[in-house]
């Protein structure tokens, strides 16, 4: 059980990105060591989401959204074609039309998370002013400016719970913390979620492999003294010691929807991607062959995009074998009406 209330990342509050501790806060130009920018998305203008396959995202549920929302991922902004939602789990996976991404992680499907560090990536809030006491920060205010951007940052998953009961869901999480970097044991770039942050992504590098181990769902919360449990007057801030007593910890806990215990209704719900479409709009024709002509005899296709799919076997190249799937094809599906 967690033993802090939680607070789900979907408020309205337009702002930039993940909490980090300024002195630890990462130069993303210079670490390199971290999951793709364009695995990361936008989904609609209060939360994030994540790359699953060419042309599918998946995100958490309750920050609402449909088939009107757009996404926005790798800087280009997409309509929904399709999505489905998990019965029960805060949990979607969403067909973007026209899709064809180049970059997208493989869920996590192993349960071996506990103890394993991670790479978070979200568009929520970023830091705001200190939160001090007697000169000394015990914590941090999440920015209300109307800047939204992409940041990442790291953490340490600490165990799973299952069944985390969060209406009108019911969810598998992981949990982490939020350390002090002075003393805790923090990771390097040492990070919590905050609003807008929900759907982004918790990534574990497996087989030299960023893969999607759970999205970040939600964080602990506070409240001014005397109004404990009412929103009008909840704390929109990350602590990591404690506030009448700086001088201790106290990091303040996060969950996110554990990928491991729906890996496989991912799998399953995934839609096929028709052989020889390389431009995401379910049809082979004229477009997809512009594509394939521009990686043809390309020699460094690799998982898991595969060449945007050119390269069918796969084998790393993109030749005759390749040509002649794709000549199967030619003209095979009908375009979407």
């Amino acid at each position: 059980m967690l033993i802090a209330p939680l607070v789900l990342l979907y408020a309205a509050i337009p702002a930039s990105a993940i909490i980090l501790h300024p002195a630890g806060e990462p130069d993303l130009l210079t670490w390199t060591d971290r999951p793709s920018d364009n695995l990361i998305g936008r989904w609609g203008s209060n939360a994030s989401c994540v790359a699953v396959s060419r042309n599918c995202i998946v995100t958490t549920r309750h920050q609402l959204g449909g088939a009107g929302t757009s996404v926005e991922i790798a800087g280009i902004t997409y309509s929904i074609a399709q999505i489905w939602n998990h019965d029960t789990v805060d949990l979607r996976l969403v067909k973007l039309y026209g899709a064809n991404l180049a970059d997208f992680a493989e869920p996590y499907g192993q349960t071996d998370e506990s103890g394993m560090e991670i790479v978070i990536g979200g568009y929520g809030v970023g830091n705001g002013d200190p939160c001090e006491n007697g000169g000394t920060t015990y914590g941090y205010e999440w920015d209300d400016s109307a800047t939204r951007a992409l940041r990442f940052g790291t953490n340490r998953i600490e165990n799973p719970v299952s069944d985390s009961n969060m209406p009108p869901y019911i969810s598998d999480v992981v949990v982490a913390d939020f350390d002090d970097l002075s003393r805790d044991n923090p990771t390097t770039y040492e990070c919590i979620p905050a609003v807008h942050d929900s759907g982004g992504g918790w990534f574990i590098k497996d087989d030299g492999k960023w893969k999607l181990a759970a999205l970040s769902r939600a964080v602990e919360q506070h409240y001014e003294n005397g109004h404990e449990n009412d929103l009008d007057y909840m704390l929109l801030e990350s602590w990591f010691r404690q506030p009448s007593n700086p001088a201790l910890s106290d990091a303040d806990v996060f969950d996110a929807v554990r990928i491991s215990s729906y890996a496989q209704w991912i799998n399953d719900t995934l839609p096929e991607v028709p052989p020889g479409d390389l431009t995401g709009n379910d049809h082979v024709d004229g477009a997809d062959f512009a594509v394939f002509a521009g990686l043809w005899q390309r020699t460094n296709c690799q998982a898991p995009d595969w060449c945007l799919g050119a390269d069918s076997e796969p084998d790393g190249d993109v030749d005759a074998l390749d040509l002649a799937a794709f000549a199967e094809n030619w003209l095979d599906h009908e375009p979407p009406l």
